[in-house]
């Protein structure tokens, strides 16, 4: 008998896709909706995945309170599925209207921060910004954020961050949303950083969504990982995104990760899907988005991401946004134009209370 029909050869299963545990936290006064949701979008986003047989990560929504017996926060439920770990994203809503936004809680704040440096992201809209504020995690970071008066508990502190007039900013490891329909905004840029942009287009197309050319500009931004569990991986990130990635080396790099270059470049392309030079070209370009939206002159932002070259820095730019500085420039320059004429003016607000 011939031996090769008799050979069983093991079945190789399909690898299970990735939890992704995405932490709502209940605070008091926070916004009930908030979590449904999030909940929501995310089963519509892993159906979608499910159906495609893609492999990357699923979401699952969970819900955090701090406990009544006062042992600190704790999820409401999913503790059989995660155990100890710290969520992989860790979102705080915007308070309820007719709730008054309470003190910070310590206990809240030290958990941020310990997820923080756990190597959570944090995402904050409206009040719940402030909460990160509170916290101490924004230091030097651009954020869009409500204003201080909304938290009482902040009027007197002195701001240590980059304040932004953008809906929604994601700075990698760290995003803030505030205005109308922030929540929307961030809980859509939360399925393209688990989803990839293109999953979030779909639920974008499915949902009929209307969504404005610039915050679509801020949705299709450069979005790292940072949900991939490699600590010396992260730690490089964090460092990177601090400094904007100026001037620096793949031997910078490699000091501050612990790695050696050949380790380096292998778990780097496999945490964030790309490779240490790229991903910084990346940050820095995205970093200069940021700057030519809040008015900055091409030559000055080009100097400010760490371009002598002015022509380098264009064609980087024009091979990664799509167009060159000076035409982005221009085009968010008229973006902002056209809110400003959308607005109703003073009289006709006037007349419009006058008629009510």
């Amino acid at each position: 008998m011939d031996s090769s029909l008799t050979t069983l050869h093991p079945v190789r299963r399909p690898k299970a896709p990735t939890l992704m545990e995405v932490a709502v936290v209940e605070y008091p006064g926070a916004l009930r909706a908030a979590g449904p949701v999030l909940s929501e979008l995310a089963q519509r986003c892993n159906r979608t995945i499910a159906g495609a047989k893609s492999p990357g990560g699923r979401m699952l929504v969970t819900r955090w309170t701090l406990s009544a017996r006062g042992q600190g926060m704790q999820r409401i439920a999913g503790a059989e599925l995660f155990g100890d770990a710290l969520p992989s994203i860790v979102v705080l809503p915007g308070n309820e209207p007719s709730w008054p936004l309470a003190a910070p809680d310590e206990r809240l704040l030290a958990w941020l921060r310990e997820c923080h440096d756990g190597g959570s992201v944090l995402a904050g809209c409206d009040e719940g910004g402030l909460l990160l504020a509170g916290a101490g995690v924004l230091a030097g970071r651009s954020v869009s954020l409500p204003g201080l008066h909304r938290c009482p508990a902040l009027k007197m502190v002195v701001p240590s961050w980059l304040p932004s007039e953008r809906t929604l900013v994601d700075d990698g490891d760290l995003l803030t949303a505030a205005g109308p329909e922030a929540w929307k905004y961030l809980s859509l840029r939360l399925l393209a950083r688990v989803y990839g942009q293109h999953v979030m287009n779909a639920a974008i197309h499915q949902l009929q969504l209307v969504i404005p050319r610039a915050e679509l500009d801020d949705l299709e931004r450069f979005s790292p990982n940072f949900a991939h569990g490699d600590r010396c991986i992260l730690k490089a990130q964090r460092w990177l995104h601090g400094i904007a990635a100026r001037g620096i080396t793949l031997e910078d790099i490699c000091a501050t990760s612990t790695l050696e270059p050949r380790t380096l470049q292998r778990r780097f392309l496999k945490a964030t899907g790309m490779r240490p030079i790229e991903y910084c070209q990346r940050l820095r370009i995205a970093k200069a988005q940021l700057l030519l939206q809040g008015g900055g002159l091409v030559d000055e932002v080009a100097c400010a991401v760490g371009y002598s070259d002015q022509s380098a820095f264009r064609r980087l730019f024009l091979r990664i946004v799509g167009m060159t500085p000076a035409r982005y420039r221009r085009h968010v320059a008229a973006q902002r134009r056209e809110r400003v004429e959308a607005l109703p003016s003073e009289r006709g607000m006037a007349a419009i209370r006058s008629a009510a």
